[in-house]
């Protein structure tokens, strides 16, 4: 696998680190065990200490009470009562410090009853020496039970004092192991480390050198073929830079063309608008004379049919004028019979030949004024079939003008909708000539930033000339600095 500069360089400092990481583990690691051995030697040195502080105040606790004993002087039990609460201070003390031993706890669970049964004795023969004499304690103190469980209580704590010890050397063994490895990390493995580096380094020098040299060659012949290649585009660039400004004045054209053809479309929306507006206003115009024609063909069917029910009321008229007719003549003839009979009756019956004569006057007069009625009405009923006619003819005259007012406003209508169809195409129309305006806009102006990185293109490749220029003389000048040329 062929590597590169950057690989090459980075496996030198990641060889670096890995050194270094390995010796600060390692360094870290015996540092680490040197303090803890350190520590666990100091925690082994606190418990001795506090066994010999234990069997030093036990056997201070017993001097007391024996100077007690044999004086009865209260003084020399001083060291009795500050031993008590030293006593249990060692002991909570050595309780703590061995939490993590369990075999030093068990001997604790074995020495504190021991601890309790001697102060037991000793607070037994103080209170005999006070109440019941030197002799009474001494009796008490020669049964040897104290001497024997002080013995007891010695061998404990000499047991749990051998165990500290062997720990104490088994910690200081610890110690200079981990000592010794820190020395010979820092002697012999720093020396190593520096050995390695060198030697990493001088490969990847050598072969930086090796992989630069032949970089070198191949920038000197790139950056030729660049010199003559950005010598064509130079020439290329000039060309298309005329070419551009040809097309931005030819753009400049077509935009100002779009430019009046969006004025006229303009112009175009704005009229079919204000016909929009004048169909809407006819079209409204024409259904509210529709609505007068429905109205007047109501009325005149009204009407028709109040004058219908006029000539049957007149029909009705005249059969009662016929009737009254009748009567007026059975009355005439009642009257003629009833003056027959009253010439008959002689003088008796002139009052009834009276009453006959008028009756027949009444019925003469009934008669002319029936024959003047019938009259009256012939005329209402020809007037009635006149106005009938005149009615059935204004109802198709009225028809005829309803079917035509709607017939002009389906026209109207299907005019106004394609006035309100020819306005939204010429809206369309306008949006979309002001949308070509701005299309144009941006097309010239992306013309005119075309003609501008055309400039800057002609620009840019004279400096890619001087630049390849530039580069191909800093390949011979690397060339120079790492040697010449390899062979």
């Amino acid at each position: 696998m062929k590597w590169s500069i950057g690989t090459k360089i980075g496996a030198g400092y990641a060889l670096a680190l890995m050194i270094l990481f390995i010796l600060g583990v390692l360094s870290y690691r015996n540092t680490t065990g040197l303090i803890d051995a350190a520590q666990m030697r100091a925690h082994s040195y606190q418990v001795l200490e506090n066994l010999e502080r234990v069997l030093s105040t036990l056997e201070g606790v017993e001097t007391g009470q024996r100077g007690y004993i044999i004086v009865g002087e209260d003084r020399y039990l001083e060291p009795y009562r500050t031993g008590i609460s030293a006593v249990n201070q060692a002991i909570q003390s050595l309780r703590e410090l061995t939490a993590d031993n369990p075999t030093q706890q068990q001997r604790l669970n074995v020495l504190e009853p021991l601890i309790a049964t001697k102060l037991a004795e000793l607070k037994e023969t103080i209170d005999l020496r006070r109440v019941k004499g030197f002799d009474a304690a001494l009796k008490v103190v020669r049964t040897d039970n104290g001497k024997k469980t002080m013995d007891d209580a010695r061998k404990v704590i000499a047991e749990m004092g051998n165990e500290e010890r062997m720990l104490l050397e088994q910690r200081s063994k610890e110690m200079t192991a981990s000592s010794n490895i820190t020395i010979f990390v820092i002697v012999y493995g720093i020396p190593f480390a520096f050995a390695i580096l060198i030697l990493a380094g001088f490969w990847i020098t050598r072969t930086l050198t090796r992989q630069l040299r032949a970089s070198i060659d191949q920038i000197s012949t790139s950056s030729a073929e660049i010199l003559a290649t950005t010598t064509q585009v130079a020439s290329g660039a000039a060309e298309t830079a005329a070419a551009v400004s040809e097309t931005t004045a030819t753009v400049e054209e077509v935009k100002q063309t779009a430019q009046l053809s969006s004025q006229k479309a303009r112009s175009v929306s704005d009229s079919a608008q204000k016909a929009s507006q004048v169909s809407q206003s006819g079209r409204k115009s024409v259904e509210e004379a529709m609505q007068g024609m429905q109205r007047i063909q109501e009325q005149m069917e009204t009407i028709a049919e109040s004058i219908v029910r006029l000539s049957e009321q007149s029909q009705s008229i005249g059969e009662i004028i016929a009737t009254v007719n009748d009567l007026a003549e059975q009355s005439n003839l009642l009257a003629v019979n009833a003056a027959i009979e009253a010439n008959k009756a002689g003088e008796q019956g002139k009052g009834f030949a009276v009453v006959a004569q008028e009756v027949k006057s009444l019925a003469e007069q009934s008669k002319q004024a029936t024959s003047q009625v019938r009259t009256i009405l012939g005329d209402i009923q020809r007037a009635t079939s006149a106005a009938v006619l005149a009615t059935e003819q204004g109802n198709k005259a009225v028809q005829a003008g309803v079917k035509q007012t709607t017939e002009t406003g389906e026209s109207i209508r299907l005019l106004a909708d394609s006035i309100v169809e020819a306005a939204q195409a010429a809206t369309q129309i306008a949006a979309s000539s002001q949308q070509q305006m701005v299309g144009m806009d941006q097309v010239a102006l992306a013309m005119e930033s075309i003609k501008q990185a055309s400039v800057q293109n002609v620009s840019g490749t004279k400096q890619a000339e001087v630049a390849a220029q530039s580069l191909h003389e800093l390949g011979q000048k690397l060339s120079d600095m790492i040697g010449g040329r390899s062979a």
